[in-house]
């Protein structure tokens, strides 16, 4: 009897097991997509990107802009790379 409970339970209990822990560990990045990112604009002055003080989205249909520059998310040494975009209304 109770090697019939062992065989049948065990297996049960395991792939019960897997799909609770299959929805638990769902990523969610709609955070991070969600989130409002200050981007950095060219300065030709300086030959170097400066902080922006403006908010701006990392998709989206507009780019975002900043006196008349396009904003960007990364700083790399002098250079600006990845554009941003307009936070949607």
């Amino acid at each position: 009897m109770k090697t019939k409970v062992l065989k049948f339970g065990l297996p049960l209990a395991v792939f019960m097991m897997a799909i609770v822990f299959a929805f638990a560990t769902q990523n969610n990045t709609s955070l991070e997509e969600d989130a409002f990112i200050t981007g950095f604009v060219y300065s030709p002055d300086l030959s170097d990107c400066i902080p922006a003080p403006r908010d701006c989205a990392p998709t989206g249909s507009f780019e975002c802009m900043h006196d008349g520059k396009q904003v960007y998310r990364f700083k790399n040494g002098t250079a600006c790379s990845i554009k941003l975009f307009e936070w949607p209304e």
